[in-house]
């Protein structure tokens, strides 16, 4: 049998888990147009890979354990 062939009593479709994003591409937003520009002053911010969305504090300890999450990805 190939390596590439189901077995007979396997599932058609097997569920495999996708990796967690691990949201390294934040994009500040900010909700005061005079803010703009000073990352300091963002309101949230949006990982560019999965759009999912952080307040400052989040974004904060995302960028602290960056390199800690990045290699425990490898």
């Amino acid at each position: 049998m190939g390596i590439f062939r189901r077995r007979k009593d396997e599932p058609a479709a097997i569920m495999e888990a996708e990796p967690e994003c691990p949201h390294v591409a934040l994009l500040p937003h900010w909700d005061d147009p005079n803010d703009m520009g000073h990352e300091d002053r963002a309101s949230s911010f949006r990982c560019q890979a999965c759009s999912q969305v952080f307040t400052p504090a989040e974004a904060r300890e995302l960028r602290a354990t960056e390199a800690e999450r990045i290699r425990g990805t490898n």
